[in-house]
């Protein structure tokens, strides 16, 4: 056994009562299991996402602004990269990208009923005798777009994506770098569809998953979370009926070779079922990072509905329109952008992967009359999409070499020019 920490507390939580020292432990059945726990604190102490971020110079944090983060150009490097991989995937996959506001009355999350549910996370303040507040999750928004004009069964599957900001009242003892924040933005996404689409579509989600995460590196664990005891919304058989066609879902995919799953009761969302999606870093730490929720309620709620056109009857004219609601799916991968990365500098130690890389090429002068043509080279590669630096600073080439070292640029390319040319 070994301590791991120590922090004054008073005798029952009352001030009035004495101070004492709570001291934290942990022990293990064998000496090479703790050997190994040691040996994991500290390669995950060496892999700290903070730390990496202030030594790269990746993002910060300011406490006129807490919980929000800074991005410097670096970081807004490896952002925009992730972002833009994901478009290129909702591309090929028929999403389409939506913008919605930030604030809203809070008449929309009465009827969505997270103001009843979820108030207390929300920033919320008055305009004009009404009020307002900051939008924590996209889909009331997406719930208005749906609804602003009558929808065909031709339109389903209606695959929306949004990378709107989000905020969240966190408490201030639980910010934690990038992986808890007030301020965030996710890679947001509701699936408007028909019952019969459902298993189709969660098949083509398991699919996304094993396209992103296998291309990080990443394995991941599947759990189905199902009604809550007590704060939930809807009836019952129409959560029996969702979680059925998850756990369907779920079977199938196992069946053609996908990830085991495993049932976690009572820890779905207040609306609806979902399925929680845990990843394993490099060092065999799990983060829930991804999510697919079936939802019956929002689109009763909004009263969503699409036409289903039927023909007319025997000997009459015209079109019969008949009304159902459709499904929705909200389905989100990397979760927030800002977690993700904290789990993705913490996966690669900053040693990012090429594709991903804020520091891709470091073009280092060997001789003072290279300078120009290194200024050119550097041109040449930015106008390809690179993230080329140049080194044109006093200090030695072995100094050069080793700064570009420390910083984790994946090549460094030294340059002169021949006598010859």
């Amino acid at each position: 056994m070994f301590f791991t920490q120590n922090s004054a507390s008073y005798w029952q939580n009352d001030a009035k009562n004495e101070s004492l020292q709570r001291i934290y432990g942990i022990s293990f059945p064998d000496k090479k299991q703790m050997t190994e726990h040691l040996h994991m604190l500290e390669e995950a102490a060496k892999r700290d996402h903070r730390k990496i971020g202030k030594e790269q110079e990746l993002f910060f944090f300011n406490e006129l602004s807490p919980g929000s983060c800074f991005f410097l150009p670096h970081g807004a490097r490896i952002y925009s990269v992730l972002m833009e991989f994901l478009r290129e995937e909702y591309w090929a996959r028929g999403y389409e990208e939506v913008i919605t506001p930030n604030m809203y009355n809070v008449k929309l999350w009465e009827t969505s009923g997270h103001w009843q549910n979820y108030q207390e996370n929300m920033f919320s303040f008055d305009v004009e005798k009404d009020k307002y507040g900051l939008k924590p999750m996209n889909c009331p928004g997406h719930c208005l777009l749906f609804a602003h004009r009558e929808r065909s069964y031709r339109e389903l599957p209606w695959r929306v994506a949004d990378f709107g900001v989000l905020h969240r009242n966190e408490f201030s003892g639980a910010l934690t770098g990038l992986t808890r924040v007030r301020r965030f933005q996710q890679d947001d996404s509701h699936i408007f569809c028909t019952n019969e689409q459902v298993k189709e579509e969660i098949h083509g989600l398991f699919d996304f998953l094993k396209t992103v995460y296998g291309l990080l590196g990443f394995t991941f664990k599947l759990k189905l979370s199902t009604r809550p005891e007590e704060k939930f919304v809807g009836d019952i058989d129409t959560w029996n009926k969702a979680e059925a066609q998850l756990q369907e879902a779920l079977e199938e995919f196992t069946a053609t070779g996908g990830s085991q799953w495993e049932l976690n009761p009572g820890d779905g969302a207040f609306y609806g079922p979902k399925i929680d999606i845990t990843i394993s870093d490099a060092l065999k730490r799990e983060h829930q990072c991804a999510t697919i929720q079936l939802d019956f309620q929002l689109p009763q709620r909004f009263e969503l509905q699409y036409n289903i056109g039927e023909p007319a009857k025997s000997g009459e004219t015209g079109v019969e329109t008949h009304y159902k609601r459709p499904v929705m799916i909200h389905r989100a991968i990397y979760g927030s952008f800002e977690r993700f990365i904290a789990i993705l500098t913490e996966h690669f130690a900053g040693k990012w992967p090429f594709w991903l890389s804020p520091r891709q090429v470091m073009v280092i002068p060997v001789m003072v009359g290279a300078t120009d043509y290194v200024l050119e080279v550097q041109k040449m590669f930015r106008a390809k999409g690179m993230h080329v630096d140049v080194d044109l600073s006093g200090n030695t080439m072995n100094k050069k070499i080793r700064a570009a070292q420390l910083a984790q640029y994946n090549y460094i390319f030294g340059m002169y020019l021949s006598s010859s040319f």
